[in-house]
Formats: structure tokens, C-alpha cells, sequence
């Protein structure tokens, strides 16, 4: 189980839950303050919470948690154009979980908001039970475990969309190697920038992109000169290069030997390979 999900055995020092709630047309605003030891979350089910953390904004929309570590600068804004409602909840005393929220993002899409709900709803009905600590305790770690999820299962969907979108281009690079491609051209078909394009690739294969689509034509050119008598000439145009001279400079680097000399290379082979 990890830092955010264990519960603590210290005392439950303080923790207050309470819903918010602003009608359409009304706005309300928290101006800046901070909690020195107090972890605070907001779980938003209708409308956007607008904040600003140590100085940065962010949005919060329905469906997701806002999360304010301790001695957190903030300020919080509810908009009059939409309702808004939600469940804030604060607490201190898990002192093993309070620095782990500093590594969380701001903002955090929930995947089971139903199941959330339950839990805040159940917490604050809590309030009033006689020696309720014991269940305070195990639903907010419960509250933490399920925001922790939602965040795990977001980074395993976008790593998977990551390397599904990596797959795409690498298929897209080897059907295409022939014509005359650009980083740009690449990312826009993927309706990335280039940066982007470059910097994903190169996590996710090892190599840039640049380095994939030689090793296609090099791949396509190895065959060609093989299988085929076409001239060096034609072999250039067919995987993508404008020249014959730059198709040359490029295959003697990728491979150590010229068009030329490949070929001769491998036909001899072959015809040592039929002697035998």
C-alpha cells in the first residue's frame, strides 16, 4: 500500500466535512489564506471551482477533486453563470500522509464519483455518532485510497494512449517511408507538435523519430537492392530521398557499405550459399 493510502495510527487531531452549495447567478469567493496543517479537498459535483494555488490557477470542474496540501497558499472562487456543489472536507493528524499531498496533482478527474460521494456523505453523517474516530479514520482513508486510484488509473490510461498513439506513427512511418517526410508533417497528421512528437517517441521506443524512418528506408532499400535490379537511382526515390548522392551518404552510414557494394556483397553470398 503506498504513503497515500496508509492510515495512520497517530490521533485524528481534527477533520471537519460539509457541503457547498451556490445557485446559478450566484457567485462566492474565499479570498487567499492557507492551512498551515491542514490537508484540504474539494470534491466538486457540479460547476467549476476556480483556484489559485501559491499563485497559479487551475480549474476544477464536476466530477473531480481539489487538492490543497497544508500551507498552501490559496483562494478559491465559485462562479455566478453555473450552480455549483460539492463536498469540501478538511482534516489533520495523519501526520505520515500530510507530506505525500505535495506530490499530487491539483486537480484529479474521479473514475468512481458515485462511490466517492457515498464515502463524503457517510463521513459527514459520522459527525454526530458518539466515539466515531475509529470510523472517521477509516473513511477518509478510504476517501484517500479512492482519489489515489482515480490518479493511478489515469496515468496507466494515458500511458496506454501514449504508447497506442506510438504504434499508430511507427505504422504510419513504415507504410509512408517512400515519401518525403517531416517531423512537422508527422506530428500534425497526429495533431501533435513536433516537440511533442519528438519527446513522446523517444520515452516510449528508445530512438527519435528521425532515427525510426532511416531505419524503415534502410529496411525497404536492403530489400530492394536484393530482390531487385533496380538502379541506385530508383532504389533512392523509392524510400523517400531526393537524391541519389544523399541516399548513398545515408545507406554507407546506416550500414557500412555503399548501394553498390551491398548488393554485390549479397549476391556473391547468395551464389556461394548454391555452390554449397
Amino acid at each position: 500500500m503506498s504513503k497515500a493510502t496508509e492510515i495512520n495510527t497517530d490521533p485524528l487531531f481534527f477533520y471537519t466535512v460539509e457541503p457547498f452549495e451556490s445557485t446559478h447567478g450566484q457567485s462566492l469567493n474565499q479570498p487567499l489564506h492557507r492551512h498551515s496543517e491542514t490537508v484540504e479537498l474539494l470534491l466538486v459535483l457540479e460547476g467549476t471551482v476556480h483556484c489559485r494555488l501559491e499563485g497559479k490557477s487551475c480549474k476544477a470542474p464536476a466530477g473531480s477533486v481539489l487538492v490543497i496540501p497544508p500551507g498552501t497558499w490559496h483562494e478559491l472562487r465559485y462562479p455566478a453563470s453555473k450552480q455549483q456543489s460539492g463536498y469540501r472536507l478538511a482534516f489533520s493528524g495523519y501526520t505520515l500522509l500530510a507530506p505525500s499531498f505535495s506530490d499530487w496533482p491539483p486537480v484529479i478527474p474521479i473514475s468512481d464519483l458515485h462511490t466517492l460521494k457515498a464515502l463524503f456523505v457517510r463521513l459527514q453523517k459520522e459527525k454526530t455518532q458518539p466515539h466515531a474516530e475509529q470510523a472517521v479514520r477509516h473513511l477518509i482513508g478510504l476517501i484517500l485510497a479512492l482519489i489515489s486510484r482515480s490518479m493511478e488509473n489515469r496515468k496507466a490510461t494515458a500511458l496506454h494512449n501514449r504508447e497506442h498513439t506510438i504504434q499508430e506513427i511507427k505504422l504510419y512511418m513504415e507504410e509512408n517511408h517512400s515519401r518525403s517526410l517531416t517531423l512537422k508533417d508527422i506530428a500534425g497528421r497526429f495533431n501533435l507538435n513536433k516537440y511533442q512528437l519528438a519527446r513522446t517517441f523517444q520515452q516510449v521506443t528508445g530512438i527519435s523519430p528521425l532515427q525510426y524512418l532511416i531505419s524503415c528506408r534502410m529496411d525497404a532499400a536492403r530489400q530492394l537492392l536484393v530482390a531487385t535490379d533496380m538502379p541506385v537511382a530508383e532504389v533512392a526515390q523509392a524510400t523517400g530521398y531526393k537524391s541519389a548522392t544523399q541516399f548513398q551518404a545515408a545507406f554507407k552510414k546506416a550500414v557500412g557499405k555503399t548501394p553498390r557494394q551491398y548488393r554485390i556483397a549479397c549476391k556473391t553470398a547468395d551464389r556461394i550459399e548454391e555452390i554449397k
